[in-house]
Order: structure tokens, then sequence, then C-alpha cells
């Protein structure tokens, strides 16, 4: 049977299991997995609370997860894919745009990245899929990138590692504090000073 169609926030048309999924990890993200209950994530995807409609798509709440990582990681972007036009000609105001791509991607998977922080411990199986299929992804094309940016660097995996870490906490300990971060430095002043640290001189 196909599934009905129910419009979301946005105005654009989802079937009823995209809409389940997209709420979920919306709510998932937004106030964490354990805390977020099946009748919630019906009422919320427009469905009938308490009423059992979910299952008619997912046999468990965790099946629901894993079918959100999985579409999330299907549909995440490449990181040079976030930037905008040609890349600047002087090295550290390169880094610097593909450092600004990796923070507007942070910020775009949101929900995964508040998940893999909060709830996922919980679940060593879909963490290592997380692992595999999104931050190895994503080192594997910084270290590419920092290898021919820097080919003098002796150990350019090391430094994405470096690079990804700094990025990604500042981006977790602003989301924390509610968009801002506790030592009120903007994220500009932020990247520029890792891009001077990576591209001194």
């Amino acid at each position: 049977m196909a599934d009905a169609v129910l419009r979301v926030d946005a105005g654009a048309e989802l079937s009823t299991k995209d809409a389940i999924v997209a709420a979920a990890m919306e709510m998932f993200g937004r106030q964490g997995y354990h805390a977020t209950t099946i009748a919630q994530i019906e009422a919320a995807a427009g469905l009938s609370a308490g009423a059992g409609g979910l299952y008619r798509h997912f046999k468990s709440k965790r099946a629901l997860l894993e079918e959100g990582l999985d579409r999330q990681a299907d549909a995440g972007e490449p990181l040079l894919s976030y930037l905008a036009g040609p890349l600047p000609a002087e090295p550290r105001e390169r880094l610097l745009a593909v450092l600004r791509a990796g923070l507007a991607r942070l910020a775009e998977e949101r929900d995964v990245n508040r998940l893999l922080v909060r709830d996922l411990a919980s679940f060593p199986d879909l963490l290592d899929r997380v692992r595999v299929r999104e931050l190895r992804r994503v080192h594997l094309a910084v270290s590419d990138y920092l290898r021919s940016e820097l080919p003098a660097d002796p150990d350019p995996e090391a430094l994405a590692a470096v690079v990804m870490a700094a990025v990604s906490h500042y981006w977790i300990m602003s989301d924390v504090f509610g968009g801002r971060h506790p030592h009120e430095i903007d994220a500009e002043r932020f990247l520029g000073a890792v891009a001077r640290l990576v591209v001194p001189g």
C-alpha cells in the first residue's frame, strides 16, 4: 500500500515513512533518543499519538534510528561540495574556506552529531557504523586535501585528525551553549586561528 502524503514545516510533501524519519531524527537530536517516545514521534509526524501507526513502517524505535542514520549518511555531501565558488589562491585562505565548509557541514548534520555525542554509546554497532560511513570518509578527504596542500608535512593523517577535532569541538561547545561559544570567540576568529596554526607565515 502506498504511503499517505503529509505536509511538513517547509511546505514540502513527505510520505508518511519519510515524515516519521524526519520527525524522529529531529526529536532524537533535540531531546535525546532515550527521552523520545514513540507517541511523540507519531504526533510530530502527523499520526495519531499512541495509536501504533509508526509500527506499520518500523518494527521498533531502534530500527527507526538505524534508518535515520543510514539516510543521513547516504545523503551526506562530500566536504568539498560545501565550498561555494572557486577556492582562493592563497593557501591559508584556501584552508580557511575548507574549515568554514566543515563547520557548515556539522551544523547541517546537527541531529546526527548530537546523537553521536549523547546517545550512540548505548549502541556500539551503530557508533561503529557512523565511524566507518561518516567520520572515516571525512578524515580521508581532509587527509588528502592536506597532503596536496602541505606536501612537506610528515603526517597529514594526524594533522587532519587535529583539524577535525578542533572544528568539531568548537561546534559541540557552541551547540551545548545555545549557539554561542563559551569563550565568546566567534567562528571566524576561531577558524582563522586554526588556519594560522596549520599554515603559518
